[in-house]
């Protein structure tokens, strides 16, 4: 793996973006070349810079190498207007927002909206991408025909096993090693197109709505249509007119669909689906935060008590149990 490498090695170079010992040009130079405005805090007064950054573009890509050398330094930003992974090589990371460790080899990633706030631990090399939101909806609207799920603003921790990582590891590699031949095949718009697509499938194969797009992407268009109005407003109320109107096919048909392609009823797949958002729900959530009640009148449960049974026998424990793990 591209984590396995020399601390020497700086991903995507020749051709460094910046070699610096000051801390403010090192922000200047994240600020001149990301949407979001970058705040840089070395963690130690009197702190000595050692900064090696290498950046490579595409048309709605750009993929950072970054070494802020052996110091810990702190990391903010503005609300994302895309999204953003972090991939340790060496050292680690700390999300001060979760409190989550990255390690070498993991990855953190930051949905667009979500504020960065972490923590280079002395030493840490980094790859760091960011990929446009409009390339990834336009992606999910080409490949799947529909829009692109909605995603709370959260940080994600993805572990080194995960298979979507792998992928994406193999991926930057390819990437690397043919900008460092000269990048040739790259310069070609139809490449880097196909290149984007493979990233943006791989960043969709690392997110929880992965399951949701390939169940969806040989389903009829009616039952796409159907899936997307319910995902888009779970926590919202709406009438069975209302979805068989998004549809287009008659109430008759939908159900149908759901029988023949999912192997279940339609009200059975939209209670799962919100069971699904209450644990991602209470996952999240510190104790204290979240009221179990409120969170089962959210979404749609006219009793509490439904909501508990329903609650355990999808996943074997109570909300409560869920939301003490935290």
């Amino acid at each position: 793996m591209l984590a396995q490498q020399s601390v020497q090695h700086i991903p995507f170079a020749p051709g460094p973006l910046l070699i610096s010992r000051c801390f403010e040009e090192a922000a200047a130079t994240l600020n001149g070349n990301l949407s979001e405005s970058r705040t840089v805090r070395p963690q130690r007064r009197g702190a000595h810079a050692d900064i090696r950054f290498t950046l490579r573009h595409l048309p709605n890509i750009k993929l950072f190498g970054a070494y802020w050398g052996e110091e810990a330094v702190a990391v903010s930003s503005t609300p994302l207007s895309s999204w953003h992974g972090i991939l340790p090589l060496a050292g680690g990371i700390r999300d001060l927002h979760s409190g989550q460790q990255v390690k070498a080899g993991e990855m953190v990633l930051f949905t667009p909206g979500h504020e960065i706030d972490i923590v280079w631990a002395p030493g840490t090399k980094a790859i760091v991408a960011s990929l446009e939101d409009q390339l990834l909806r336009n992606h999910v609207e080409s490949a799947y025909d529909m829009s692109m799920p909605t995603l709370p603003e959260r940080v994600l921790r993805i572990e080194q096993e995960h298979p979507a990582l792998v992928s994406m590891d193999n991926l930057l590699r390819l990437t690397d090693a043919e900008f460092r031949q000269g990048g040739g095949l790259f310069g070609l718009p139809v490449a880097q197109q196909q290149l984007q697509s493979l990233f943006c499938e791989n960043l969709l194969q690392l997110l929880p709505v992965h399951h949701r797009l390939n169940e969806r992407r040989l389903l009829p268009r009616a039952l796409k249509r159907a899936l997307e109005y319910i995902h888009e407003h779970l926590e919202q109320p709406w009438s069975m007119e209302e979805l068989v109107q998004a549809s287009g096919v008659s109430r008759r048909s939908l159900e149908q669909a759901f029988r023949d392609n999912l192997q279940t009823s339609l009200l059975r797949y939209l209670q799962q689906c919100r069971l699904e958002l209450a644990r991602d729900c209470l996952r999240r959530a510190r104790p204290g935060d979240l009221q179990l009640v409120d969170l089962a009148h959210r979404l749609g449960f006219a009793q509490p008590s439904h909501f508990t049974t329903a609650y355990k026998q999808a996943f074997g424990e109570l909300p409560s149990e869920t939301l003490a793990r935290w």
